[in-house]
C-alpha cells in the first residue's frame, strides 16, 4: 500500500499510554473482549506499540515514553478523557471490569438519553464508559429530560 487511509484506521483512533502494556493489554482482553492483533518491543524491553481490536474499532497501547513526552494519566494526575464503548449488557461489563481490577467511577444506571449507562478507572488510569441502548429518543425528548433531570438534581426533595 501506498500511503493513505486504510480501511482499518478509517476514523479516529484512540492511542493509550500505560505503566504496563502486558498487563493492560491482558485487562482489555479480559474486561472488553479484546484481541491483540500484534505488539512491537523495543530491544530494551518497552513497548512501542500493541495493536488491538475492542468492539470492532482500533486502540493503541503502549508503555510510556517519559523522555519524548509520552506519559501515563498518573504522572499527569488523572486524564480528561474517556473511552467510551457500547455494550450489550452495561450491568455485565462493568462488573467483570470492577472484579478485575477497574475502580468503579459511576455505578450502572438508566440515564435520561435512554441509554444504561456507566463508567470506571481501568488499573493504567484510564476513564471507560459502557453504553447499552435501552430507547431511541429524538433529540428534543433528550433535551427536555435532561433539563428535567438537571432540575431534580438541584432540588431533590422537590422533583418536578
Amino acid at each position: 500500500m501506498s500511503g493513505g487511509v486504510t480501511d482499518e484506521f478509517a476514523g479516529v483512533t484512540p492511542q493509550l499510554i500505560v505503566p504496563d502494556t502486558a498487563a493492560a493489554v491482558e485487562f482489555y482482553r479480559q474486561a472488553f473482549g479484546a484481541d491483540e492483533l500484534r505488539r512491537n518491543e523495543l530491544p530494551d524491553g518497552r513497548v512501542m506499540l500493541s495493536e488491538l481490536l475492542v468492539c470492532g474499532g482500533r486502540l493503541l497501547v503502549h508503555d510510556e515514553f517519559a523522555e519524548s513526552g509520552a506519559v501515563t494519566p498518573e504522572r499527569l494526575g488523572g486524564s480528561p478523557v474517556t473511552l467510551h464503548l457500547y455494550v450489550a449488557d452495561v450491568d455485565e461489563v462493568f462488573a467483570r471490569a470492577v472484579r478485575l481490577g477497574a475502580t468503579p467511577l459511576m455505578e450502572p444506571q438508566d440515564a435520561f438519553w435512554g441509554d444504561r449507562y456507566a463508567q470506571v478507572l481501568d488499573p493504567s488510569g484510564h476513564r471507560w464508559s459502557f453504553g447499552q441502548k435501552l430507547e431511541d429518543l429524538a433529540p428534543d425528548e433528550i433535551n427536555e429530560r435532561g433539563r428535567a433531570y438537571l432540575r431534580d438534581r438541584a432540588d431533590p426533595e422537590h422533583p418536578h
